[in-house]
């Protein structure tokens, strides 16, 4: 039998994009803290495609910007492919990519062993098409090409593969990813989930359920909610066996305890709600990881907006997590329903409330559902953000419910003290220096910055010195470790030669501007990098990603009607 610390999972790696522009974990958590209602009108250029037919919807809903844009040249996609291949598939790309940069991972030093699992529902893009199809279509449109498709890219050659359970896609994908890593059929895998909004049809059949929000609000667990807006987002997660994590020296964001998933069997209706399944999977998890209610601090609802989910929701939290103190949000208040993409978007919130140990205010909340009594069962749905308090437990789990009646509920706990030991930087990047020539502790000779483009170098280096700008000198190493040894390497690199940020500074502003540097290289294709000292362990700080170099394809004129 495993040992249960061999089937814990760790989160080492993670992105996403979520409504009106929100690109990266920190401006995610800013939003999320501060309970931001990121949810707009149906932007214009997308109504404007189908025209009339979007009259009389619920078109408010929590949209991405740029929902179309994609760095072809990057991916070595042909423009007349780019077009074709759903917007979906070609977001999940940059997104995976960006989570293996966070994780400090090259993906092609993991490639021969690592998974890819991604949850996806919607088939929007499919009526844009006019005409006879291309020689693209099919693969650019499939499920199953939106893993397929990371896995091709990527050169990874674990089992590959999407997972369709309409609201717990995303969820039930993470879960596959932490039985596919305990089994041994990968040691790295990619969970990750997508949801856009791009065509009337599946809006106008969940208006006529009667699920969507009339006033276009969704406002979970609230007297006053009347249903859901629909969310438009992406996330993904790398992972790893949190043994391997801590061996590899890996910074671990927080943990995947344990997680199950089950079926809501025979409920009043087909799409129907089953407390008593909500329950029995809640508490067999919790049977599972020998732990009790009062070991969960923190709950990410499903928490849709609507009266009889949320009501049949809070009654399951009641009977299988009531007795300790527990706060309970929900994310949608603040995206809308982002449907496959939901799951991961909670779980990567419930990950950020145990780094920062917040709870966030829940946005859209001023009195309880009338059909739910919490009294005296020690659950707080809050409206300020608070910190978390050192009578609650200190795990956090989330749940996702299926519209198809699949169900997947996650335990995450934060990262065990010797993987923050390894390889955390927060507390080393977050102090200013001390002085433009402080010298950092272990000797380091310089950094790569590589890309793909020139245009592309020259906008990394950029981003590079802001960030340098707000690093410590002790956060130094771990940034030349990562920029050089945890990115890719691409056709154009420079090596920057700096033993401490303010010498740095000034070469990359140079490569910023196209302008040589007595401290900056041009290295060829074939060169190697120097090597970092040998005393120096692998480090991994949090960097600026890949500057995408974006255009705009779709099948169709954007703005066009007809």
């Amino acid at each position: 039998m495993q040992d249960d610390d061999e089937k814990r999972v760790a989160i080492v790696g993670m992105s996403l994009r979520a409504p009106r522009g929100v690109a990266d974990v920190d401006a995610y958590w800013e939003a999320v803290r501060n309970g931001t209602d990121l949810v707009t009108e149906l932007p214009q250029e997308r109504r404007a495609v189908f025209g009339a037919e979007w009259d009389g919807m619920v078109t408010r809903g929590g949209y991405l910007s740029g929902a179309f844009d994609f760095d072809a040249g990057f991916f070595q996609v042909s423009p007349r492919e780019a077009r074709v291949v759903d917007p979906q598939q070609r977001l999940l790309l940059e997104v995976v990519w960006e989570a293996f940069e966070d994780a400090a991972i090259v993906p092609a030093d993991v490639a021969p062993a690592a998974g890819v699992f991604v949850g996806v529902s919607g088939q929007d893009y499919r009526r844009w098409f006019t005409g006879e199809p291309s020689a693209h279509w099919t693969a650019g449109n499939g499920h199953s090409f939106a893993a397929g498709r990371i896995s091709h890219t990527l050169d990874l050659q674990g089992p590959a593969f999407a997972i369709d359970t309409a609201c717990s896609s995303s969820l039930v994908a993470l879960h596959t990813a932490c039985r596919s890593l305990a089994a041994g059929d990968c040691d790295t895998a990619v969970a990750a989930g997508v949801n856009l909004v791009l065509a009337p049809w599946t809006t106008l059949a969940l208006d006529k359920t009667g699920a969507l929000s009339p006033e276009g609000a969704s406002r979970p667990f609230d007297a006053g909610a009347n249903g859901f807006v629909r969310g438009e987002g992406c996330a993904a997660l790398v992972l790893k066996r949190l043994a391997d994590a801590v061996r590899d020296g890996d910074r671990v964001i927080a943990v995947v305890d344990g997680s199950a998933i089950n079926h809501d069997g025979r409920s009043s209706t087909f799409a129907a709600p089953n407390p008593r399944a909500q329950t029995r999977l809640i508490s067999s998890v919790l049977t599972s990881l020998a732990l009790s209610a009062t070991d969960i601090g923190y709950h990410e609802a499903h928490g849709t907006g609507t009266q009889l989910g949320d009501r049949i929701e809070l009654e399951a939290i009641k009977t299988a997590l009531a007795g300790g103190r527990l706060y309970v949000g929900s994310v949608k208040a603040c995206l809308g329903h982002t449907e496959a993409a939901a799951g991961l978007l909670g779980v990567i919130k419930a990950a950020l409330c145990l780094r920062h140990r917040r709870i966030p205010r829940q946005p859209h909340f001023d009195r309880l559902n009338p059909g739910v009594d919490l009294a005296g069962t020690g659950i707080t749905i809050t409206g300020q953000e608070e910190p978390w308090p050192p009578d609650a437990g200190d795990r956090a789990s989330v749940s996702s419910y299926g519209m198809s009646g699949t169900n997947a509920y996650v335990v995450l706990s934060p990262a065990p003290d010797a993987a923050l030991d390894v390889a955390s930087d927060a507390a080393r990047d977050a102090a200013p220096d001390a002085g433009a020539d402080a010298r950092p502790g272990p000797a380091v000779s310089g950094f790569a910055v590589s890309a793909r483009a020139p245009g592309a170098l020259r906008a990394l280096a950029g981003r590079y010195a802001a960030h340098l700008a707000g690093t410590g000198s002790a956060g130094y190493p771990a940034f030349a470790y990562t920029a050089s040894h945890g990115r890719t390497r691409h056709e154009h690199t420079v090596w920057v030669d700096a033993d401490r940020p303010g010498a740095a500074i000034p070469a990359l502003h140079a490569v910023a501007a196209g302008e040589p540097h007595p401290a900056v290289t041009v290295l060829d294709p074939a060169q190697p990098l120097p090597r970092p000292p040998a005393a120096v362990r692998r480090a991994v700080a949090t960097l600026p990603t890949y500057p995408w170099q974006h255009g705009s394809y779709a099948v169709r004129p954007i703005g066009a009607t007809g």
